[in-house]
């Protein structure tokens, strides 16, 4: 097996992961692992510091999987996507439901031609929880249901009109609600919130042939015949995104390839988020030209 190395600036930490994985080697300090011989790296730390991160484990020739968002910045973004390519290392996004087999499923359905063509998309990520200081729920928790529609369409939007709220605090808004445009061709609302009392991850997709409701977790999804006028359940076997996610990371190392989450997915997704989070401060609809 190979050697695992885990780094964590709390000692606190590297104590718990030293009693869960008694073989894996801990870290305290950071220059250690950019002089070492290690080749791929999974970096899941505060999102303000994805950017430095990366890139100083990139310009030490690392291959890095980046937790969303991979940036706080589209500009920053695209350096790391930039950079990742120009030196032929992997940089791959945490997009994790670009590897669950429901997800891949729909995908497949919409690309078949069975939902027919696109009229609107309906996305609800929603949970019970603290908000997260210094973080707004735009880039928290809106980069899964808009890689989702990307991954389903390969469409970015071309406008966006968002409104959002803070409840529990004075600023970084808890609450959030997403219009999206696809160049007049559909049209898509995306619903992120922190203080609702579920866990949902709801994506519904209405064709002029047949509405698809994923649930996203669970994996499970049903869908309306709008000319037989039933519902009828699609059988799927659940699988783990992470682990999947994860083999697809190593595998793009050792075969040089681009994986289907790359850092250019990535930056494009933080350039979403970035226009809605402008939307909806400065209380206008944002243009993006792709």
């Amino acid at each position: 097996m190979d050697e695992v190395h885990i780094y964590d600036v709390l000692d606190g930490n590297l104590k718990d992961f030293k009693e869960e994985c008694p073989d894996c080697i801990v870290h305290r300090d950071f220059d250690d692992l950019l002089r070492s011989d290690i080749d791929g790296f999974h970096v899941c730390t505060p999102n303000s510091t994805h950017y430095d991160m990366a890139m100083s484990l990139m310009k030490a020739g690392k291959n890095v999987l980046l937790e969303k968002p991979m940036a706080m910045t589209y500009q920053e973004a695209r350096k790391l996507a930039l950079y990742a390519y120009n030196n032929e290392l992997v940089l791959a996004v945490g997009h994790i439901f670009r590897f669950s087999n429901a997800v891949r499923k729909v995908k497949e359905m919409y690309e078949k031609g069975e939902i027919g063509r696109l009229w609107y998309a309906q996305l609800r990520w929603s949970t019970l929880m603290p908000s997260p200081e210094d973080r707004d729920v735009v880039y928290d928790l809106a980069p899964h249901p808009i890689d989702i529609l990307n991954y389903i369409t390969s469409l970015w939007p071309t406008s966006i009109s968002a409104i959002g709220m803070a409840f529990r605090r004075e600023k970084y808004e808890e609450v959030a609600y997403m219009n999206m445009d696809f160049g007049g061709e559909f049209m898509a609302k995306a619903e992120v919130s922190w203080i609702y009392p579920e866990k949902v991850r709801n994506v519904s997709i209405m064709g002029d042939r047949k509405f698809v409701s994923l649930e996203a977790v669970k994996q499970k999804i049903r869908v309306f015949d709008m000319e037989k006028e039933e519902w009828t359940d699609i059988p799927v076997e659940g699988n783990n995104t992470i682990l999947e996610e994860a083999r697809h990371f190593v595998k793009a190392i050792n075969n040089r390839q681009t994986p289907i989450n790359d850092g250019f997915n990535g930056s494009e997704n933080i350039k979403v988020l970035e226009a809605a989070v402008e939307s909806m401060r400065e209380r206008k609809v944002v243009e993006l030209e792709w």
